[in-house]
């Protein structure tokens, strides 16, 4: 792990503070690990830009529902953006330059370009981690809106959340305040990698997944499913000494989890197959 930590630079940008992480660099980021030759700046400025022409025309208005049409109207009328229904699944969709390029994406990553350009715009927007299907929450002190930016920015009052968790979970759930609590922008992020994680996973495409595991340890250190996974991602890449040290710093961190058998067990296997190689 130490030598992937000294070599990528997601590293020293996952280790800054909480408000010193920027949503859009940390994506291009990600983006960047598949797409060598992207330029973040040049992404950055057409954020800026984007944002620019959505202030000019919410300048006279304070309105949190003028602030919304008139970003959707932006977005997703004049410049197109709009979900990929057609190949949902598609690598390019976890990528915040291909979307920016392309105008269509999943629910989180278009969820970063309406939250980009909204923020810079000057409006109160934040991610929300809802179960299956990311969202967006114009959010006042006395007011909380949640947008489904893949249906353009849809207004989703508690019936459709409702009916949405249904929809996702294939059963009724009951709807709870937590599954619409604030995202930080490093848990955003996270997700984006655990999307890839999956995707590049599905492709066989180990030593990619590996490294978005990696760093999803590095935004979160303390979330212990994600060293699980890390364990098993270093064992599909023939790391085996990595692999008991994610699997032994899963048991560390989960504290007792009820899989604390099969884990250990796995570590044994582990060892027997590290000792083959010495």
């Amino acid at each position: 792990m130490a030598k992937n930590q000294q070599t990528d630079p997601f590293f020293s940008f996952a280790k800054r503070t909480d408000t010193e992480i920027q949503l859009a660099t940390g994506a291009l980021l990600i983006a960047q690990s598949e797409y060598i030759a992207l330029k973040i700046e040049d992404y950055l400025c057409r954020l800026d830009e984007m944002a620019s022409a959505v202030r000019e025309q919410i300048q006279d208005t304070t309105l949190p529902e003028h602030h919304i049409a008139e970003l959707n109207r932006y977005l997703f009328q004049e410049n197109g953006f709009t979900g990929n229904t057609e190949n949902y699944y598609a690598l390019g969709n976890n990528f915040l330059n291909t979307v920016l390029d392309s105008k269509t994406g999943i629910p989180i990553t278009l969820g970063v370009v309406y939250i980009e350009v909204g923020r810079r715009a000057g409006l109160p927007l934040v991610g929300v981690n809802f179960p299956g299907h990311f969202l967006v929450k114009y959010q006042c002190e006395h007011l909380d809106i949640h947008l489904d930016v893949f249906k353009a920015g849809r207004f989703l009052c508690e019936d459709r959340l409702q009916a949405k968790l249904t929809e996702v979970m294939g059963k009724s759930v009951p709807l709870e305040p937590r599954m619409l609590a604030e995202a930080s922008d490093r848990e955003i992020l996270a997700r984006i990698l655990r999307n890839l994680v999956r995707a590049y996973t599905l492709l066989e495409r180990y030593d990619k997944a590996r490294i978005a595991a990696e760093r999803i340890t590095w935004l979160l250190p303390n979330a212990a499913t994600d060293y699980r996974l890390l364990g098993y991602l270093y064992y599909k890449n023939h790391a085996y000494g990595e692999g008991i040290a994610a699997f032994e710093k899963y048991l560390q961190v989960a504290e007792s989890p009820p899989d604390a058998a099969a884990i250990e067990r796995d570590i044994q296997h582990l060892h027997k197959l590290l000792s083959r190689l010495n």
